[in-house]
């Protein structure tokens, strides 16, 4: 079974797929060492995920499970800092 993990950072979004039927947004996490791919339960990817909107541009912590570059987000917690935590 994957192991849960903790992540600290930065949460942006990238508009990558211009052009192809499917142009939602994706979610990425900005550690101090790596950018994560952020997955949560969306519907499609032509739409945004409103759970993962909401922390948009905000400094979080989430709890998830990683797999390559990928985070699978089990929960996410907005924390008061103005830079990168080292989580």
């Amino acid at each position: 079974m994957p192991e849960c993990n903790k992540f600290g950072g930065l949460v942006f979004i990238k508009h990558g797929r211009i052009g192809t039927k499917i142009e939602g947004p994706d979610y990425y996490l900005q550690t101090k060492k790596h950018e994560y791919v952020l997955i949560h339960e969306r519907a499609s990817l032509v739409n945004p995920d409103y759970y993962l909107e909401f922390f948009c541009r905000k400094m979080v912590v989430v709890m998830g499970i990683q797999v390559g570059n990928e985070i699978k987000v089990l929960n996410i917690i907005e924390i008061c800092k103005s830079l990168i935590p080292d989580e």
